[in-house]
């Protein structure tokens, strides 16, 4: 009966914190404010070490240039353009809809 005691709340310490909500998670499926959200996805492109002189605050006014049509062309959000999937196994899949991408899409 001591033992059980422990156990009990090892499990629920374990259950609590995995069900913590993920802010990049959060940020790409517009569940945060549009500034937090930004500044979420930022932190984790910056996190990478190909992107971490990446400035944002110039980015999103210079590509929406390359676009021909919305939501690309006046969005203010970067998960408007770029997608993170993640698999069961916490594998990260990351994608930039390109506006060659964009524009095949729209032919189609």
């Amino acid at each position: 009966m001591r033992l059980l005691w422990p156990i009990g709340l090892l499990v629920t310490l374990f259950g609590v914190t995995a069900c913590q909500p993920n802010p990049l998670h959060q940020a790409l499926r517009g569940k945060l404010p549009s500034e937090k959200s930004n500044e979420v996805i930022t932190e984790y492109c910056q996190s990478c070490h190909i992107h971490r002189d990446f400035a944002p605050g110039s980015h999103a006014i210079r590509m929406q240039a390359l676009y021909d049509r919305p939501p690309y062309t006046d969005t203010t959000e970067c998960r408007a353009c770029h997608l993170v999937r993640e698999d069961t196994w916490g594998n990260k899949q990351r994608k930039t809809l390109w506006p060659a991408l964009v524009a095949q899409q729209r032919r189609q």
